[in-house]
């Protein structure tokens, strides 16, 4: 591989109380940097009274029989408000980019800011690590105050742990936006021990697999995360709820509370797609959580709607007429109903929800009309917020109908969310 040019950043300060002897003691400390770092180019970044001191490194070179040539060897960056933070950064983040997009070289940059102002030194240190270049400041005796001449040591500053800790800023982020697999991919970075990674990406691999409706890998993932960890304290009972729901998913013996939480799932998941403006896709979960609620709500009357056995039809007293009506929907001599017919046989059963479906009939075909001409079902046709809300007030209304604790189940399947002090 071939190895890139060095491209040193100095910010250059007036030396000790700005005499003559001080200019050219800080001259000497900055040629020392520069040929312990030996770079193919050097840039200043000098105010009109600091830009005096490169003539003396210049005479430094000449006096080791090297040269120092301005715009060959280096250049000099007017910086006049040294003591302003925002313009500081602006001119060394300018000088990165020029850098790092010259099509002719590819550079590697080492910032020096160990002299100039307060203000410049913190704003190249901040541009530096915002870029992830390398940053150094110069180190040595101070018994006297200033390092003394002969003593100066290059401190290559280690930014890992800044790193990781703007890579978990991130992560929260991209975890309250439900977008798990980033999560995973910066996690993966992460290279602090003392972070509990694995952990937190057990967690992530949770909601993961969760959003996916894979609810054994969810739970499988989620017991492995050890949530007393100090990382977890704002979600760790959130965390706790959604264990013990994704344990009743997969554990529990009553086939109708499984569903309940199922369903709980399912329109949370369609109300995560919405905050993330996929309202096909929220709709599309939406459609399947008014199915189950039906199927399930059959369920109760012994009657699969994939399947309906006709026998059972005659025991509940359904009329013959639907009964007739119904087995047009026979399929490979099984009898097979939609959504509607589904609701409108619980309305033959006397059914509180099939009721409240004929009730609203209009406004739910209107609906199912909608979703069916959605570019995820049979149209080209895109779904808009208000859509999604109509439809989630209606499937929410009968869910809350077909059980009481649908509150508590919807509850205990909603994701947590970190508390951001601010968005980057």
């Amino acid at each position: 591989m071939r190895r890139k040019d060095v491209a040193l950043f100095m910010i250059v300060g007036t030396g000790i109380n700005s005499h003559d002897e001080g200019g050219r003691l800080l001259a000497q400390k900055m040629y020392s940097t520069i040929n312990k770092i030996y770079p193919n180019y050097v840039v200043f970044f000098a105010s009109e009274k600091s830009k005096k001191i490169i003539p003396y490194i210049e005479e430094l070179f000449k006096q080791d029989n090297d040269e120092f040539i301005l715009d060959e060897d280096y250049q000099i960056v007017p910086i006049e408000a040294i003591d302003d933070f925002n313009t500081c950064f602006e001119v060394f983040e300018s000088k990165i980019w020029e850098f790092d997009n010259d099509l002719t070289k590819e550079y590697q940059i080492i910032m020096d800011y160990t002299s100039g102002t307060k203000t410049m030194s913190a704003a190249m240190a901040c541009c530096g690590m915002f870029y992830k270049k390398d940053l150094i400041s110069v180190g040595g005796d101070r018994s006297r105050g200033e390092v003394s001449m002969g003593t100066e040591i290059i401190n290559y500053q280690n930014l890992y742990k800044i790193y990781d800790r703007l890579a978990i800023m991130n992560i929260r982020r991209y975890f309250n936006a439900n977008n798990f697999m980033q999560c995973i991919d910066v996690l993966e970075k992460i290279i602090d021990t003392s972070f509990h990674k694995d952990s937190f990406l057990n967690i992530c691999k949770s909601y993961y697999s969760w959003d996916n409706m894979d609810f054994e890998s969810a739970y499988k993932y989620l017991t492995k995360a050890d949530l007393s960890h100090f990382e977890f304290i704002e979600i760790r009972e959130k965390l706790k709820k959604n264990l013990a729901a994704l344990g009743i998913m997969n554990n529990s013996r009553s086939e109708n509370l499984k569903n309940c939480y199922i369903l709980a799932s399912l329109i949370n998941n369609s109300i995560r797609k919405a905050e993330q403006y996929k309202y096909d896709d929220a709709i599309a979960r939406l459609y399947r959580s008014f199915e189950l609620i039906a199927q399930v709500q059959l369920s109760k009357y012994d009657i699969i709607s994939s399947d309906v056995d006709l026998e059972i039809l005659s025991k509940k007293n359904i009329s013959p007429e639907f009964i007739e009506y119904l087995k047009k929907s026979e399929d490979e001599g099984k009898i097979k109903i939609g959504l509607i017919n589904d609701f409108l046989l619980l309305n033959e059963l006397g059914d509180k929800l099939g009721k409240y479906f004929v009730q609203n009939e209009s406004k739910i075909k209107n609906l199912t009309r909608k979703r069916n001409n959605s570019i995820l079902a049979h149209g080209l046709e895109s779904q808009s917020k208000e859509d999604f809300e109509q439809f989630l007030e209606i499937v929410q209304d009968l869910a809350r109908k077909m059980d009481k604790g649908m509150n508590k189940f919807l509850n205990e399947t909603k994701f947590a969310k970190f508390d951001l002090i601010f968005d980057l």
